[in-house]
């Protein structure tokens, strides 16, 4: 009876040494697997430029636009946060209180410009492009305006 127990044991510890190494597997190889198949921010880009068919000039042009705009963004983007974070720390006023309303007046002319300053950035961006380039841009960019991402990373 303890030989039949003993061989019991055997088989449970194999399965549970088995199980492990198993999952082991999966929780570090497929992880390997996935930040490897995700694109790179680059890669995006390029593939961005490719969908609509630009020309390595204008794809030199489109970088340096696209430096100068992030210049400007992330300053406004960085004041949204600081502004919202001042915000949500008011939680125990009212949303009344007068510095609960200026700190929104504040976040809402802060969204302002940095709408603004995007619109005109795509519209210059688009005035660069061909007529056909032109058909192309418009119905990438809404895509890609309305996908989700975090603008802390760029």
């Amino acid at each position: 009876m303890t030989q039949t127990r003993y061989r019991w044991m055997l088989f449970i510890v194999l399965v549970l040494l088995i199980s492990n190494v198993v999952l082991a597997y999966f929780l570090t190889g497929f992880n390997v697997d996935k930040k490897s198949n995700k694109k790179k921010p680059e890669d995006r880009v390029s593939a961005w430029y490719k969908e609509v068919g630009l020309e390595q000039s204008q794809i030199d042009t489109f970088k340096i636009l696209k430096e100068d705009y992030f210049k400007v963004m992330k300053p406004i983007w960085g004041e949204i946060r600081i502004l919202k974070d001042s915000l949500y720390s008011q939680l125990d006023k009212a949303p009344e209180d007068s510095v609960v309303a200026s700190l929104l007046t504040a976040i809402s002319q802060k969204n302002l410009a940095s709408d603004k300053h995007t619109f005109s950035h795509f519209s210059r961006l688009r005035t660069m492009c061909t007529p056909d380039q032109q058909v192309r841009f418009d119905t990438i960019i809404p895509k890609m305006l309305n996908r989700p991402w975090s603008r802390a990373k760029k």
